[in-house]
This record gives C-alpha cells, structure tokens and sequence, in this order.
C-alpha cells in the first residue's frame, strides 16, 4: 500500500493528489491500493481511497503499514515517516502552483535529500514509487529508522537554531 499525507495547510496540494489518482488509474502503480490524506485539495480521488483529515494515531498506523509513504515537504510528516523506519517520497509543495506562501518546502527537501526520496517535478513521482527500494538503496546504509531520526532532528533544531539566532 502507499500512504499519502498531505498535511493540514490550507491550501490545497490538488497537484500531488491528482496525480497519484491518475497513477492508480491508469495502473502504473501495477495496482496497488493508495490512500491519500487529503487536505483542503480539491481534487476527488477515483481510484484511490482519501479522507479530508485523519488523526495522528491513524497516520502512525497507516505509514507504518505502507511500503512507501508520499507526504508533503512539512518537516513534522517526514520527521514521521523517518522515525517509523521508512524513507519517505518527499513532493514539496511549490508557490508557483499555489500550495503554499512561499517555497521553503523546496528549500527544506533540498537540504536533506541524503535521506528521503525528493520529487519536484510531479512526472517523475511514478518512477519513483515503482523503484522506492532501488532509490532508497543509492542513498546508502542507514537512512531511516529510529536513531537516523533522533540524529536527523538534532541537526534539524541546530539549523533552525542558527536560522532564529538564538
């Protein structure tokens, strides 16, 4: 199964949830199940199952079911997925697209795709999902998990610490 978050911002992220229904749809994810969290987009998925939000509990369970989680550039969602053992496909949302204020998302994805799969351009999301492992294996020995996690939020609160100047 792939699990997809989308976060709770307010705008909608129409792009990532359409294009992984017309993944589903079309069969290039060779059929296997999708559920998206989807937000405030607006697009209705078809082919894959979607609820608008979801509790905490129930993204923990289903990230940890999945084979691939997808989520959005939020560092709490990918912090997530990491802390879970999984290398998560990371789509950033974009300003130019209208999913956020400002691209610092993309900023943010670009600093560590060392450790998650980054996917700015929306064409290339299937190709990703259907080689996740061999993706993940290029990035190397011990991306996710647990202590990559504690590692990767320590840096995370030393850059935001310098960014802040406290």
């Amino acid at each position: 199964m792939i699990f997809c978050t989308v976060g709770t911002h307010e705008d909608p992220f129409d792009r990532l949830v359409g294009e992984l229904d017309r993944l589903a749809t079309s069969g290039a994810l060779g059929g296997e199940p999708v559920h998206i969290q989807t937000g405030y987009s607006t697009v209705v998925p078809v082919a894959c199952t979607a609820e608008r939000m979801i509790g905490f509990d129930e993204v923990q369970r289903r990230m940890r079911e999945a084979r691939v989680v997808v989520t959005h550039g939020g560092p709490a969602s990918i912090m997530q997925a990491l802390a879970l053992g999984k290398v998560p496909v990371v789509v950033p949302r974009q300003a130019k697209f209208g999913e956020h204020v400002d691209d610092h998302q993309v900023r943010f994805a670009k600093r560590i795709a060392d450790r998650v799969l980054v996917v700015l351009d929306i064409a290339e999301l299937g190709e990703v999902l259907n080689h996740h492992a061999e993706r993940v294996a290029d990035l190397g020995p011990a991306v996710g998990g647990p202590e990559r996690a504690r590692a990767f939020a320590e840096r995370l609160d030393a850059l935001c610490t310098s960014l802040l100047g406290r």
